[in-house]
C-alpha cells in the first residue's frame, strides 16, 4: 500500500470593486444605472469579444440565409415563366 501525501495551497484572494465604490443600492434594480459592473476582463464575459464575435457569426448567417432563399425563389421564378412560356 503506497501513502500519497499532497498539500493544500491557498492563495489569498483579492476580489475588485465592481460598483467602483457605489452604493449598493444604486446598482440593483430592473434597470441598473450606467457605470454599475464591472468592465469585462474575460473575452465571454458581458461586453467581451467573444459576444461580438458570437454576433457577427449570427448577423452573417442570417445574411447567407436570405440571400439563399432570395436565390432559390428567383431561380423558382425563372423555371416557372419558361415553362409558361412567359419569356421577357
Amino acid at each position: 500500500m503506497q501513502i500519497v501525501q499532497t498539500t493544500r495551497v491557498v492563495l489569498p484572494t483579492t476580489l475588485p470593486d465592481p460598483l467602483g465604490g457605489r452604493n449598493v443600492s444604486d446598482c440593483i434594480g430592473l434597470y441598473p444605472k450606467p457605470g454599475c459592473g464591472s468592465e469585462p476582463v474575460l473575452s465571454g464575459d458581458r461586453g467581451g469579444s467573444m459576444q461580438y464575435a458570437t454576433f457577427g457569426i449570427m448577423i452573417t448567417a442570417l445574411i447567407v440565409i436570405g440571400v439563399r432563399i432570395a436565390r432559390s425563389i428567383t431561380k423558382r421564378d425563372r423555371a416557372r415563366d419558361e415553362a409558361l412560356g412567359l419569356n421577357d
